[in-house]
């Protein structure tokens, strides 16, 4: 029996042992509203439809699930005011005032997650469509603004296996293979450009539009005990090449006019974490489940020429339903803080959350808070 465990040992080692590249595409993320609220992926979780994107070992624990669709609808930064700036007619002096009060240091943008989200997870298999809608704007200094249009398109399908220890324990291991896509328009620019971007977006075709096509895989592993207490370890993008075509505009691509093409990978990412589900006693006349979850993810990151700061790499999680109805969600992410709730309708589950991000390598240097509403179609 121990024997058939030596190829899940030569798998864990292998992962620990893999370096990062010094340059890599970022990661495609379609993390989902809840894990949001929880302060980001937790990766010994395995009991909800994001097991597919989080840790393909949870494969072999989910419950059935299929995914009809999915949206969600989020706004970074302080996108009101900049959407307010544009409506009210931005001119160089109230564009000028407006970064002049952020310190010339802003990011701002819309996503939309979804509709698409296509999927199944059941008896160790799954599979999943998602696409992504994604504009942000961000300021570094007033004479560099980079604004970025950029639209991506995932699948993926997987496999998990579950063996039994004894006395309670499990071990589960998994594999996902992926392909996607990517498009994306980048426009650099200084403020008085920015101006005149405000009052014309059609302008942006003319920036240059990278296209990057690839394949993906991912591998982990999960132990669980009496289904309380659970350990995680996934490596994404172990190995993930990619093809970079870069066009001089948007409407080149349009046009089917030759580009550069390059290769690369996506960055990989080796996390690692544990849950606790304790015994609630009298509060299960209450609560139907509460849940703690702690990681580290990109592990990897420790080994780079500049790494962050490692505490921007924990995050700390919890999660407590309320008569099958109510979930509430709290979490710590990249040290900012997260909170979510979510309304189960039977087949529609709305999701509000608020979470904080940081772009620096340490925390505090540029963080961003985020607001999203969800609306995901699951039965």
């Amino acid at each position: 029996m121990h024997s058939r465990f030596v190829p899940v040992a030569t798998l864990c080692a292998s992962l620990a042992a893999l370096t990062a590249p010094v340059f890599a595409l970022d990661a495609f993320d379609f993390s989902s509203p809840r894990e949001k609220g929880m302060g980001g992926s937790h990766v010994a979780l395995a009991d909800d439809f994001s097991v597919l994107l989080s840790n393909p070992a949870g494969l072999a624990d989910v419950p059935r699930q299929f995914s009809a669709a999915d949206l969600g609808i989020q706004a970074i930064g302080p996108v009101f005011d900049i959407a307010n700036l544009i409506v009210s007619g931005a001119t160089t002096t109230s564009i000028t005032d407006f970064l002049a009060a952020n310190n010339y240091k802003l990011y701002s943008g819309l996503d939309i997650q979804g509709p698409i989200a296509f999927g199944f997870t059941g008896g160790g298999l799954g599979f999943g469509l998602f696409n992504k809608t994604g504009m942000t704007v961000n300021v570094a200094s007033a004479s560099s603004i980079v604004a970025t249009v950029d639209e991506s398109i995932l699948l993926t399908g997987g496999y998990a296996v579950r063996f039994d220890l004894g006395k309670g324990h499990e071990l589960s291991a998994g594999v996902t293979t992926k392909g996607f896509v990517r498009g994306d328009i980048v426009k650099n620019m200084g403020i008085l450009e920015a101006v005149g971007l405000a009052s014309n977006l059609s302008s942006i075709l003319s920036s240059p539009f990278t296209l990057t096509t690839g394949i993906g895989l991912d591998a982990g592993l999960r132990w669980a005990w009496e289904g309380k207490v659970a350990a995680g370890l996934v490596c994404h993008d172990i190995y993930s090449p990619a093809l970079v075509t870069t066009y001089s505009s948007a409407t080149d691509f349009f046009n089917s006019s030759p580009g550069v093409s390059s290769y690369d990978t996506l960055h990989r990412s080796l996390d690692f974490g544990l849950s606790w589900s304790p015994v609630l006693g009298r509060l299960d006349q209450v609560l139907d489940s509460l849940i703690f979850a702690l990681d580290y993810r990109d592990i990897l990151d420790l080994t780079s020429l500049v790494p962050r700061n490692p505490i921007l790499n924990v995050g700390l999680g919890v999660e407590a339903r309320v008569l099958e109805i109510v979930t509430l969600r709290a979490g710590i992410n990249e040290a900012l803080l997260s909170a979510g709730i979510g309304l189960n309708l039977g087949v529609l589950t709305i999701n509000l959350v608020a979470y904080g991000a940081e772009l620096g390598l340490d925390p505090g240097d540029r963080p961003y808070y985020n607001l999203l509403a969800d609306f995901d179609f699951k039965y």
